[in-house]
């Protein structure tokens, strides 16, 4: 049984992991960011760490603001993005070839200050859930001090039985509540027969065995998380997935 910690107090709002690198995880992120906001929730996408992007670069997260029609102050960014290192590397790693070192309650409170202007947060975690922060922290242990449910996005097609299934085990073991699993389709590929045979009970299985909501398969769409019009195409497919009635049981009903 994981030791209870204190949850960050009055946050709504979702976050999105994955169950790999290169999952779709940014794309969705920021469809459901947009899908959120035109349903007239003030939300505000958060990216606590990113990696890969150098100060004045602009990354994830300045993408998905363009995206979304947000201008937050030089003051509000600093709360979305409290950490950016030029390696494209684990977070533990990009930070201390950094001479950084990552504070989960920093994150926390950036959070805690961006909830009283916003009514929900969509945060995107680095990786997956094991992913370290520090040599001693993880993704999990970020997710559960933030309290937000879960998005698990992973992989359509094969493979992703078992990276899938662990995932739900350690969001249950840590008592993280788990909104979804939304399959996705990150890269362009032929289906046939067989591939759609698979997809199907790769749902079926991660439904009966995580017992878990997942959500049909993400097509792929060219320019999701980049290009506004494609992003907007990939929140409407998303809300249809059952995004919509998800945000509709938290923010409306």
């Amino acid at each position: 049984m994981p030791q209870r910690v204190n949850k960050a107090a009055a946050l709504k709002g979702f976050f999105v992991t994955g169950t790999d690198t290169g999952v779709g995880k940014t794309a969705l992120a920021a469809s459901l960011a947009l899908l959120m906001i035109e349903s007239g929730i003030r939300t505000a996408p958060v990216k606590p760490v990113q990696t890969g992007v150098s100060a004045s670069q602009p990354g994830d997260l300045e993408h998905c603001l363009k995206l979304c029609g947000l201008q937050p102050s030089p003051a509000e960014l600093r709360l979305m993005n409290p950490y950016r290192f030029p390696l494209p590397a684990s977070p533990h790693l990009a930070a201390e070839q950094a001479g950084a070192r990552i504070s989960l309650s920093r994150i926390v409170t950036a959070c805690q200050k961006l909830c009283k202007n916003y009514q929900a947060l969509v945060v995107e975690g680095a990786g997956g859930l094991l992913v370290p922060l520090t040599r001693r922290t993880t993704t999990l242990e970020l997710a559960r001090r933030l309290g937000l449910p879960l998005i698990i996005v992973a992989r359509a097609g094969l493979g992703t039985l078992n990276h899938t299934l662990l995932t739900l085990r350690a969001a249950k073991e840590a008592e993280l509540e788990v909104a979804a699993v939304a399959l996705n389709h990150p890269e362009r590929a032929s289906r046939g027969k067989a591939e759609k045979i698979i997809e199907k009970d790769n749902r079926e299985i991660i439904a009966a065995l995580g017992k878990v909501e997942v959500w049909e398969a993400l097509p792929y769409i060219e320019g999701a998380g980049v290009k506004v019009e494609a992003t907007r195409r990939l929140a409407g497919v998303l809300a249809g997935r059952g995004a919509r009635e998800r945000i509709e049981r938290e923010f409306i009903s």
